[in-house]
């Protein structure tokens, strides 16, 4: 028997870290990794020994026997072409490098208490002995992961366990509830993981008439002051987007059994009179360039069947009651239009900004021009990868952290 990871794997590949035999692809630095796809598990050189489902923040890890037939079959795909790697050969491991932290900073800041602050702040718990504090403009923890996940994928919300244990560390401070302005100069340095909060727009007339994904996920997972900003009418919905945010979307409009979806009665009251029964999902370029993983179609397939239509190639140019308007001229008759193509970062006050890419400019997590203030998450690389690739990225940016501060340390002494 092997092991196999479902779709919801969230690829913070801490299961790659402890697979003996490195069997778990795509790892960090390969291609393919924090692309949006889930990690496999090589059915080939697998030994059973569980150590990925011991780790795994999700239950995404699962031995081959209780898994879905699909995530079987998903797992020995992915591997079907590529050769089997040699694992055992313990003498080509590279020694162990340890981290030497010096006189650095021993306050430090996280703005932001979503993925990727709390891997930041994990990563500052293993390699530092710095004093740490959280804070977050939310009364609680998770950010995207509590309000931005899909209600029916409720596996994928178990990461926020790992996150209190985490701020409950002798070394952590949490003040949920508290912006960060005044703070700042309290501390020696800054990690800035305040995400990016703003939908992108289509740019088309009409559209302020439009749902983001963001807006309806906010409201299904019950944030606070979130409210469905539109009356859903059936019984089309155009959801234009070609990621996973468009089909868990699209997923739950045309559910018909939410019953192990973390909702409200009100939120499944709703969507059942909305009369919604088919969803074109519209997307601007080809199948080829989708960013949604396969899982995450077939899913989607698997419960909506013929009721939700792929189109491609296709460009809206107007919204109006009467439906969406595309270039050939056109019109696809729906009662909602929704919008799933991503997020775009905002200026954060004291920081450089780019506006062109929506990020803090920044050198491996290091704030340009702003010593001691540092990024991680979509704020410093842009809206791209799921919750796991927060990990790498917060690890890049404690290291750039650690780094900085034994130069200050070796030029002071």
């Amino acid at each position: 028997m092997t092991f196999v990871i479902s779709g919801e794997c969230c690829s913070d590949a801490s299961c790659v870290a402890v697979c003996p035999m490195n069997s778990i692809h795509p790892a960090p630095g390969e291609p393919g990794f924090g692309a949006g796809a889930s990690l496999f598990i090589d059915p080939r050189t697998c030994i059973d020994c569980g150590a990925c489902a011991d780790i795994c923040p999700v239950d995404a890890a699962q031995p081959a026997d209780r898994a879905a037939p699909e995530d079987v079959e998903r797992n020995a795909a992915y591997f079907a072409e590529r050769e089997a790697l040699e694992a055992t050969d313990l003498d080509s491991w590279e020694p162990p490098a340890y981290q030497v932290w010096g006189r650095g900073p021993q306050r430090v800041l996280v703005v932001g208490a979503g993925p990727a602050g709390m891997y930041a702040t994990r990563e500052l718990l293993l390699r530092t002995t710095a004093r740490i504090t959280v804070v977050d403009r939310s009364e609680q923890l998770g950010g995207l992961v509590r309000f931005g996940v899909a209600p029916d994928h409720p596996c994928t919300k178990q990461i926020i366990g790992t996150f209190e244990r985490i701020v409950r560390h002798p070394r952590v401070r949490w003040l949920p509830g508290t912006e960060a302005a005044a703070l700042v100069q309290e501390y020696d340095a800054v990690i800035h993981a305040v995400g990016a909060r703003r939908s992108r727009r289509l740019g088309i007339p009409g559209e302020e008439a439009a749902c983001t994904a963001e807006d309806f996920v906010a409201w299904c997972n019950g944030r606070p002051g979130a409210a469905l900003p539109v009356e859903l009418v059936g019984p089309r919905a155009v959801v234009v987007g070609n990621g996973n945010v468009a089909l868990d979307l699209a997923r739950i409009l045309l559910s018909d059994q939410l019953d192990t979806a973390d909702v409200s009665q009100q939120v499944r009251r709703t969507l059942a009179a909305s009369g919604i029964k088919q969803v074109v999902l519209l997307g601007r370029r080809g199948p080829g360039e989708a960013a949604y993983t396969e899982s995450a179609l077939q899913e989607l397939l698997a419960i909506a069947g013929d009721r939700v239509e792929l189109r491609y190639h296709a460009r809206p140019t107007g919204w109006t009651p009467e439906g969406l308007t595309l270039d050939t001229g056109e019109t696809i008759a729906a009662g909602n239009l929704f919008t799933a193509i991503g997020f775009e970062g905002q200026p954060v006050d004291g920081l450089p900004f780019d506006a062109a890419r929506g990020i803090v400019p920044n050198v491996r997590g290091a704030v340009v021009d702003r010593p001691g203030h540092y990024v991680a998450g979509w704020i410093k690389r842009g809206a791209r990868g799921g919750i796991g690739v927060n990990k790498a990225c917060a690890q890049e940016t404690v290291q750039t952290l650690v780094s900085a501060s034994r130069g200050a340390a070796s030029q002071g002494s």
